[in-house]
């Protein structure tokens, strides 16, 4: 049966007349008509006949009138039903996570969100995938999560502030001449060399780093190495150097973490995202870490 002819049939019924009908259809009158005439013959039956005052309904066509209004409902409920589901089964999401954070908070949602939207498509990417700012203006990325100063990445339009860090430590092997200290500050660290965030294609992390020993005013040499972020923190404890750290508690074997006393060296994490993103599933994605952290405290 043509659910098209069937709403065109309910009109008809309701309005008794092929030239009212056809205006709400925005159909010509003789245009509908025939359509009707076609539905007839494929229902192999007479619905509608022509009465002094304009149509009436057969027999057949007030038998079928609830039975197609019951048929209709049920087919736009289902209808109102398959888009819903359409509309919150999210395609994709690409996260970027800089400088090794978040897998320990960020693992636990994404296997809940990921639950929730099976059909969800994700890909995670680090600092080498492209730079954070351009990979959220060109749609690369919807998610960045950094680590930076408090007035850093201000232009971002999306800008949720997670966490702050206000203490530096600073990442020394066991045998290292401090290592038995309990502080340092940053006037001990004079002429160290440092083991920095190894060069990615936005070097953000590094940067900020080398901005950190500059503020410091201290005399210092950078270790060069090409190490992938995942493996520069096994220099610290075969004497490499010292590492500057503040953004997790997890050191490598046979190594120290020291608090620098110095103040004014706070770091921040945050969430980035770019508002204007056509991507359905950034904001849930977002108000439901925002809430699974909440929880969590």
């Amino acid at each position: 049966m043509d659910l098209n002819r069937l709403q065109e049939f309910l009109i008809v019924a309701e309005e008794k007349s092929f030239k009212k009908a056809a205006g709400r259809l925005q159909l010509a009158p003789n245009v509908l008509s025939t359509r009707m005439h076609i539905f007839e013959d494929s229902l192999n039956t007479q619905l509608i006949r022509r009465a002094k005052n304009g149509i009436e309904l057969t027999e057949a066509g007030k038998a079928l009138l609830p039975n197609a209004e019951m048929l209709f409902k049920s087919y736009e409920h289902t209808t109102d039903t398959l888009n819903e589901l359409k509309d919150h089964t999210f395609q994709g999401l690409r996260l970027q996570l800089c400088s090794q954070m978040m897998a320990s908070e960020l693992g636990p949602y994404l296997d809940i969100f990921c639950r929730r939207h099976p059909q969800l498509l994700l890909d995670i990417y680090d600092e080498n995938s492209c730079q954070i700012r351009g990979g959220l203006y060109s749609g690369k990325v919807d998610i960045s999560f950094v680590i930076c100063r408090k007035n850093d990445f201000e232009d971002i339009s999306g800008r949720v502030r997670l966490s702050c860090f206000p203490n530096m430590y600073v990442h020394l092997p066991v045998d290292h001449a401090l290592a038995h200290e309990k502080k340092v500050c940053f006037s001990d660290l004079s002429g160290e060399t440092f083991i920095l965030y190894p060069n990615m294609a936005d070097p953000w992390i590094r940067n900020l780093q080398i901005s950190m020993l500059d503020q410091s005013g201290i005399d210092y040499l950078i270790y060069e190495e090409s190490c992938s972020p995942h493996f520069h923190d096994l220099l610290v404890p075969i004497g490499k150097g010292i590492r500057l750290w503040n953004w997790g508690e997890q050191i490598a074997p046979n190594t120290v973490l020291l608090p620098i006393t110095d103040k004014g060296y706070d770091t921040y994490l945050y969430m980035l995202y770019n508002t204007k993103t056509t991507n359905p599933a950034v904001i849930p994605f977002i108000n439901g870490f925002l809430e699974f952290r909440s929880k969590k405290k």
